[in-house]
């Protein structure tokens, strides 16, 4: 998901992609339980775990970033963490598995072009009206019309009609290949084989947009008193500047149903640095802490053994505007990557919520190259100083000043130490400028960035998205950064229309060695992420490789056997 929705969602505590299927982690602090009463099914017929509190504690609390707006199918970042409210045709669950969504199954053409989705003929909104294929048409085109100023249109392109319509090279809404058969029967049409459109239908933009309120409403439709969703939750209170609330859905009656009954979530500004007070009080269940917090939490007596970590598929890189000087030169590029100690950026910079990234693509990710790429741009302040000197810079001398832009300062920490690798070992100066997101957003999409540190993290598990979405070059404004290789954008065109699962491995392979080769990006870390989870908190379901990613409300509740 692009640069900072991510960390947006988790540090709301509400990345919801949800699942059936894994092991349920339900150790927890063991204690008397409070009632002996098996619970029973929830107000939605959801039946609750043996071990569950009484349904009115089934409520969730958090801290967040007040969203400008619901409407996740158009504004993804003004969203944040209201993505949850709309189910797309299909999901991710915890180990990033396509499982049903609004959609009971779906289906291609022998060639890839023609997928086919089957709707829940049962499926409502939170206002009683059926949802009907013929909502997902609308919420498809609406995502590529020019007026509703997407800044993930892009994201659809691979629909047949979607790029010319978005980009204004026609009027003509009947030219984008989604059409409805029947109210229950979608399909999708693409331009060339699409083997990962699927993944796209279960992207957090992708959910269902209710199109009478939308066209009646406007810019206010995700207000509470006008608000209808498809998912399990319902907006029901939003006073501005202080909280929101959202409830279950007596609608919803898909396979995503939650046992929580209630989501209370308070607003803090976007500035303001988080305590671990309301935490500590016992005010929210959950809390996402910041790498320079982890020394203290470790070592404190409660709240070190309610500290989780698990890995992300997020990767952090320096961007470089490669249109202007000195970073149209490969070899100054080249030396920047040179003099990053990513061994100690991510272990003692960042306390271990971190490990170093030579190249796009995080472990475990499909198409991940292990450690082949690692040499590339690995850390040899010598080759650096030398790369530097050929450029026409020897020790530093005659490299304009430059700022290191930054998207909000969560990362100033890190950027400090890079700040200073460069110093000590280039005799580079760059001055750390940090941008609110809005303002980092427009720039980053006019290049006007000279060098920034750039996070993105999966939308879905395809190599396509790390690496196409990001790096494949696009005209201004449709693309984050000028970098342009013809030789990386053929093959992750080829790629993305290769049906045959391992000649489409062996391309994004090539691509992503021109890609660290050609430093389009000087490559980091790959992300932890750390939280403060209460031991009331159970559900938690553990991934492929062991760990208990915080992804999903649809199987975490409150235990009855911990005091809260």
């Amino acid at each position: 998901m692009s640069y900072r929705i991510f960390y947006t969602l988790v540090c709301a505590g509400i990345f919801i992609l949800a699942g059936c299927q894994g092991e349920v982690d339900n150790k927890q602090p063991a204690s008397p339980p409070i009632s002996a009463v098996p619970p029973g099914p929830n107000t939605v017929g959801k039946v609750m775990p043996p071990d569950a509190a009484p349904l009115d504690q089934q409520i969730y609390r958090w801290l967040l970033i007040e969203p400008t707006s619901l409407d996740a199918n158009v504004a993804i970042y003004q969203a944040q963490s209201g993505v949850f409210a709309f189910e797309g045709l299909t999901w991710l669950n915890h180990d990033s598995e396509l499982v049903p969504g609004a959609a009971d199954r779906w289906e291609s053409s022998e060639d890839g072009t023609i997928w086919t989705f089957y709707l829940r003929k049962d499926a409502k909104w939170s206002d009683g009206r059926p949802v009907t294929a013929h909502d997902f048409v609308y919420t498809f085109i609406r995502a590529v019309d020019p007026a509703s100023a997407n800044v993930y249109a892009f994201f659809y392109y691979p629909i047949k009609g979607a790029k010319a319509f978005s980009q204004g090279k026609t009027k003509d809404r009947s030219t984008i290949g989604v059409r409805a058969v029947d109210d229950y029967t979608l399909v999708i049409e693409t331009d060339g084989p699409c083997p990962y459109l699927p993944q796209i239908t279960a992207f957090t933009g992708s959910g269902a947009v209710p199109r009478w309120q939308v066209e009646k409403y406007e810019e206010k439709w995700t207000e509470p008193e006008y608000c209808v969703t498809n998912s399990t939750f319902k907006l029901e209170r939003w006073d501005a500047g202080q909280s929101f609330e959202f409830v279950l859905n007596p609608y919803y009656n898909g396979p995503q149903k939650a046992y929580l009954e209630r989501l209370i979530g308070t607003f803090i500004g976007a500035e303001t640095a988080v305590s671990t007070l309301p935490y500590e009080n016992n005010e929210v269940d959950f809390q996402r802490v910041m790498a320079r917090e982890i020394p203290a939490l470790r070592n404190h007596p409660v709240l070190g053994k309610e500290l989780a970590f698990y890995s992300a598929f997020d990767t952090y890189f320096l961007i470089f505007n490669t249109e202007e000087k000195p970073f149209d030169d490969l070899r100054v590029r080249q030396a920047i990557s040179h003099v990053i100690d990513r061994e100690v950026l991510s272990n003692v910079v960042l306390q271990g919520t971190a490990t170093p990234a030579y190249s796009m693509l995080p472990p475990g990710y499909p198409g991940d190259a292990g450690h082949t790429l690692d040499n590339i741009q690995r850390y040899d302040p010598d080759a650096g100083r030398k790369l530097l000197a050929e450029a026409g810079y020897p020790n530093g001398r005659g490299f304009p000043r430059k700022d290191l832009i930054l998207r909000g300062a969560d990362m100033k920490h890190a950027a400090e130490a890079i700040q200073q690798m460069i110093k000590d070992q280039l005799n580079v100066n760059l001055s750390i400028n940090i941008l609110e997101a809005r303002t980092y957003s427009t720039a980053l999409y006019q290049w006007k960035l000279p060098i920034s540190i750039g996070s993105f993290s999966q939308d879905y598990p395809d190599p396509n998205n790390m690496l196409a979405t990001v790096w494949r070059s696009q005209p201004k404004p449709f693309g984050r950064q000028p970098w342009k290789n013809e030789a990386f954008d053929k093959l992750v065109d080829d790629a993305a229309r290769e049906m045959n699962q391992e000649k489409r491995s062996i391309m994004y392979a090539d691509a992503q060695r021109i890609l660290v080769e050609d430093v389009g990006g000087a490559f980091l870390f790959f992300n932890k992420e750390a939280s403060l989870r209460k031991p009331w908190l159970k559900g938690f379901k553990r991934n492929k490789v062991g760990e208990y990613p915080y992804r999903n409300l649809i199987d975490i509740y409150i235990a009855n056997n911990v005091q809260r």
